[in-house]
């Protein structure tokens, strides 16, 4: 082995090449495995942001060297500190020369808080992995600033995990109209309940599961027929507590609503939406008497077959700022929703029981959809009851194309 002579600097041998990503401060480049188990790790708590953070999107942190985390952060509060903040806090000093990992491209622009680029750059870590664009045009590009401060930055690292994690926040800036998911309490033999009568298909697992959903999504759609049956109150009473209750949404074409419905009574604590045609008989008088009662009455016209154009209910709700909605209504609003492509989730609660002749049909009227429309990517146990989660082939095609 050829030896140094004093004074001369030990080092690579002449020839040698320093493998990209290379840092004396950092130590060894990060290996694939790594850069997987931290992304998994950053996947795993933005959850924790859920009903607090809309309209910005559920993102999570983490601050690495190696296999050491020296801070995790996520998206906790809309307006409070960004995920990549609450990370790089934590870690403090140790952040120089580390990996930043963060499920969605950093912002770069102030809102109600700083650029996280700015943040990002001077806390001295070496290297960004992201694991999604962000399509938002105010937020968009982050990246290409990050590189421009000679940041080492990769895109792509459990891509997927992360778009379907957002689907809703990105569904919303690529086409500019609510994400809708579809709940669907059914027996085996796909029906609804027993004809006008409130019967409860699932347990109380999928109940849980269900206020889980509702917390998670700007808007709570029905139709009038379910306010005539259950008289619902519509509100989320799950273990997430979401920071704006859910707006409570009904398609009521004559305007149907009653001032002793629990969405009445209750519209001081929650919004309450009506969606009617302002051409059906008595429509002053009964929108007055809502308007009094804290109702916002919201005119949408006709379509050909008679009932609320649902194109301009939605949106209508997107200029409003609603990104999500989900439908409870009934097997008439599903059947609807469905034939004009206006659903791209469906969470099917499924019951282990048979209603038979005497049960409500879930989609009356409604022609089957073509094979492949409706991929199946999630199902889950709860009690006896199961949910399978159904994503529509047009879903997954947009977040691809992202």
């Amino acid at each position: 082995m050829r030896r140094a002579r004093r004074g001369q600097r030990q080092g690579p041998p002449r020839g040698f090449m320093t493998p990209r990503g290379f840092d004396p401060i950092a130590g060894a480049p990060p290996s694939r495995t790594e850069d997987l188990r931290h992304m998994r790790e950053a996947l795993a708590v933005a959850p924790r942001g859920q009903g607090r953070v809309s309209p910005n999107p559920l993102v999570g942190a983490v601050v690495a060297r190696g296999k050491q985390v020296f801070g995790t952060g996520w998206h906790a509060e809309y307006g409070g500190d960004h995920a990549e903040v609450m990370a790089l806090r934590e870690a403090g000093p140790r952040a120089k020369g580390a990996t930043l990992y963060v499920t969605l491209e950093p912002c770069r622009h102030h809102g109600h808080t700083p650029p996280c680029t700015t943040a990002i750059i001077r806390s001295g870590v070496r290297r960004v992995v992201i694991a999604c664009r962000d399509p938002n045009p105010e937020a968009r590009h982050g990246a290409e600033e990050l590189r421009q401060a000679g940041l080492d930055v990769e895109i792509g690292i459990e891509e997927n995990a992360a778009k379907r994690l957002n689907a809703a926040f990105l569904w919303f800036h690529r086409r500019w109209v609510p994400f809708a998911s579809l709940k669907l309490a059914l027996s085996l033999d796909a029906k609804l309940g027993e004809e006008s009568v409130r019967t409860p298909v699932t347990g109380i697992r999928a109940l849980d599961e269900v206020h889980r959903l509702r917390s998670c999504h700007d808007a709570i759609l029905i139709g009038s027929n379910t306010i005539e049956i259950d008289d619902p109150l519509l509100t989320a009473r799950g273990e997430v507590v979401p920071r704006v209750p859910p707006i409570r949404a009904i398609l009521d074409t004559t305007l149907r609503l009653r001032i002793s419905s629990q969405l009445v009574r209750t519209a001081s604590q929650a919004p309450v939406w009506a969606f009617a045609d302002p051409e059906s008989d008595g429509f002053e008088e009964r929108a007055g008497a809502l308007l009094d009662a804290g109702v916002e009455v919201i005119e949408v016209a006709r379509s050909e077959d008679h009932r609320l154009d649902l194109s301009a209910v939605w949106n209508e709700m997107a200029i409003r700022g609603v990104l999500s909605v989900l439908v409870e209504g009934g097997g008439q609003v599903a059947a609807s929703l469905l034939r004009g492509g206006h659903i791209q989730r469906i969470h099917a609660f499924i019951a282990p029981m048979f209603y038979g002749r005497d049960g409500v049909p879930a989609f009356p009227g409604l022609e089957p959809s073509t094979p492949g429309d409706w991929l199946p990517v999630q199902r889950e146990s709860l009690g006896q009851d199961t949910q399978i989660v159904f994503e529509h082939r047009e879903l997954q095609e947009t977040l691809d194309n992202l």
